[in-house]
């Protein structure tokens, strides 16, 4: 039989070749019935898209790469969404692929990525020492970095980590409190650098120095903070407030401190880090610092096309964080 093409589509459809490539594409300059029309006379045809192909005729593949360190984390996969969303609304799709926070893993999914002809890629690169072994690889592959793991000199999306673990901690001290422990977060993480340089500088600035515990440098895991706040609490003195390094840290020592009989706010305020989803709920209800996820998705997909159509300007995008006040900290 001889195979469906593009063109039988358009003739069935009654509309043009082009017309019948943007609904493929899912453009949104496209109406819905005439959408609806061309999808009906590809179904009644057995027309099957050839991605690949129609990539080497158009000269790319409507498709960007995300490479983030785990979905499974909720702020990773709320900003997943939030790039997934918008690449949709123009026409592109994507490929996501997790490092699980291992070099070797970040090099094989990248080359996997490289391979399907990607258009551009949106990383949160494992450390700085490998966003420069990205940065050979890509050669002039469009791309567009999250968090802090890279040099000044690439497009980046960010929140302003310093500023904001700087405002929590400052409305801790107003709150009253002075005994504050920094929980979580390995020593050799960049953006616990930055988080933890703001909580210093708010101490000091109050003539204090908080109690700082780390998580180790082979994994920051729920487990483990889990372990620490229940020595914490079990071993005393109880401290007057507990900035975690992020909200699933934050919800770690929610399950501890019920495990300790130790009341949250009453006996320790607690604040978090990210305002990922949980947070909000009903029972939870943490006052945190919200990265605003949704929207820095948005910029980095926006920077990228802007590469994409051939802006290669490097753009350093950082975001304000927002202190979401809730009902886990209370005045001393």
């Amino acid at each position: 039989m001889k195979r469906v093409t593009i063109k039988d589509v358009a003739v069935r459809a009654g509309v043009s070749f082009a017309t019948v490539s943007r609904v493929l594409d899912d453009r949104p300059e496209i109406s819905d019935a005439t959408k609806a029309r061309v999808r009906a006379a590809c179904a009644e045809m057995g027309y099957v898209p050839n991605k690949a192909a129609r990539g080497l005729v158009m000269k790319n593949t409507k498709t960007i790469g995300l490479i983030v360190p785990d979905i499974s984390n909720p702020y990773f996969s709320g900003l997943g969404l939030s790039v997934e969303m918008r690449a949709r609304e123009n026409g592109y799709r994507v490929l996501l692929c997790n490092s699980l926070r291992e070099e070797a893993r970040e090099t094989l999914v990248l080359d996997s990525l490289l391979s399907q002809q990607i258009d551009g890629l949106i990383i949160a690169p494992v450390s700085p020492g490998s966003q420069r072994k990205l940065e050979h690889a890509l050669g002039s592959t469009p791309r567009v970095y999250l968090g802090n793991n890279h040099d000044d000199q690439c497009s980046y999306v960010v929140v302003d980590n310093k500023r904001g673990a700087y405002e929590a901690t400052r409305y801790l001290l107003c709150l009253g409190h002075r005994d504050i422990a920094f929980l979580g977060g390995r020593e050799g993480s960049r953006t616990r650098h930055f988080r933890i340089a703001g909580f210093r500088k708010a101490m000091e600035e109050a003539g204090l120095s908080g109690r700082e515990y780390p998580s180790p440098a082979e994994g920051d895991s729920y487990q483990h903070n889990h372990a620490r706040a229940l020595q914490l609490f079990r071993e005393g003195p109880l401290p007057h407030a507990i900035f975690a390094y992020s909200d699933r840290i934050a919800l770690s020592v929610l399950q501890a401190a019920e495990e300790c009989g130790v009341r949250i706010p009453e006996d320790v305020s607690l604040l978090g880090f990210d305002n990922i989803d949980f947070a909000g709920l009903p029972r939870i209800n943490l006052t945190t610092v919200s990265q605003h996820k949704a929207e820095l998705g948005r910029r980095a997909v926006d920077h990228l096309f802007a590469q994409i159509a051939g802006d290669m300007t490097p753009v350093a995008d950082i975001l304000e964080p927002e202190l979401i006040i809730r009902d886990t900290c209370r005045r001393r």
